[in-house]
């Protein structure tokens, strides 16, 4: 028993299983399928994108799963005026294909569907098209918007959604890649405890991604019994989180006379977009203010020696997915253990 395969256990406990994903694709095929068979609904290409292309999701705790669906038509942008038009088309030739029909949604279309009588999961499409059709390596715009919005509110973006994805995922390669992906699923599942997912209480999931993205660093130890280096997720999350701490800065906030901290992250492909700006001051200050007790409480489980005792903090911290071992497992105090220094960093 280790630590470290405690947290491989938590990071499969927490991912979508196979099974879903595969009820996702399937659902998302038969509406590809029903779109494309409309005759007045310009052809299209299909892209994964979110958080289940690029390999980060997790299973949700109090709302429904989700895929999203890029659609780049082979239209100009220019022949839509309006950006709403072809999430119309898409709205109307859904609007009857589940009990909850489609809706149009600023950055989406977004189909539900119910399972044993309540919400299970929903898919999102979202509508691209191009500068120029006939050139695919164009500037691609993304249709922002819904119905009865401010003429402001409804907008052709400038967008790089495949950028983006090739962005996050060739930060790093191999395994490195694979603690980069747990790291985040880690925070993810953080996350959704600590935040309620009204308005934009909650830290956005791009958000979580682009600080991973800016700021992790791989982390291994060398295993002196097995004579290799072994990556080591806990001391990873906690150079991670130590470095998200220093992204917050102050700021004075008029409406209350007094200082608080903000983060601002912009992406890294155009719009270049700040995916912090729809949080409020008092929610990036309480934002930095949970980063900061989990930074705490992640010391905490550093320092203590016994590795049932470390695994029943971080299930107070991420909840029943990481699992606490059976006593008869034995309690261990981990070997080659070496103290935290002073010198690590912590102020």
């Amino acid at each position: 028993m280790s630590l470290q395969n405690q947290f491989k256990k938590f990071n499969e406990n927490i991912r979508l299983s196979a099974t879903k994903l595969d009820e996702l694709r399937e659902k998302r095929n038969k509406i590809l399928d029903k779109l494309r068979a409309d005759e007045d609904l310009p052809s299209f290409e299909e892209f994964g994108q979110g958080s289940y292309r690029m390999g980060t999701e997790v299973k949700p705790i109090d709302k429904d799963y989700d895929i999203d669906v890029g659609l780049r038509f082979n239209v100009n942008k220019n022949d839509y005026e309006d950006p709403l038009t072809l999430k119309k088309q898409i709205r109307d030739i859904l609007k009857n294909y589940t009990d909850y029909g489609a809706q149009i949604k600023t950055p989406c279309v977004t189909i539900t569907y119910k399972k044993d009588g309540e919400t299970a999961y929903h898919i999102d499409i979202v509508t691209y098209t191009y500068e120029d059709k006939e050139n695919k390596e164009s500037q691609l715009y993304l249709a922002k918007g819904k119905e009865f919005a401010k003429a402001e509110n409804i907008k052709w973006e400038v967008a790089d959604p495949l950028g983006l994805i090739n962005e996050i995922e060739n930060r790093f390669r191999g395994e490195d890649k694979e603690q980069y992906k747990r790291i985040i699923r880690y925070l993810k599942r953080w996350k959704n405890l600590n935040f309620s997912s009204d308005g934009n209480n909650e830290v956005p999931g791009i958000g979580i991604t682009l600080l991973a993205y800016n700021l992790f660093s791989p982390s291994k130890e060398y295993d002196y019994l097995e004579e290799k280096y072994v990556y080591n997720d806990l001391n990873a999350l906690i150079d991670f989180i130590t470095k998200v701490k220093s992204k917050f800065i102050l700021k004075y906030d008029l409406e209350s006379s007094e200082s608080k901290y903000s983060i601002s992250l912009d992406l890294p492909v155009q719009p270049y977009t700040d995916v912090f700006s729809k949080m409020t001051l008092n929610q990036m200050n309480n934002f930095r203010n949970k980063i900061c007790k989990l930074y705490d409480d992640l010391i905490i489980v550093k320092d203590e020696v016994d590795i049932i005792e470390q695994c029943k903090k971080l299930n107070q911290i991420f909840g029943d997915d990481f699992e606490i071992p059976e006593k008869k497992d034995e309690s261990k105090t981990q070997k080659n253990f070496i103290p935290p220094s002073s010198a690590s960093g912590i102020k």
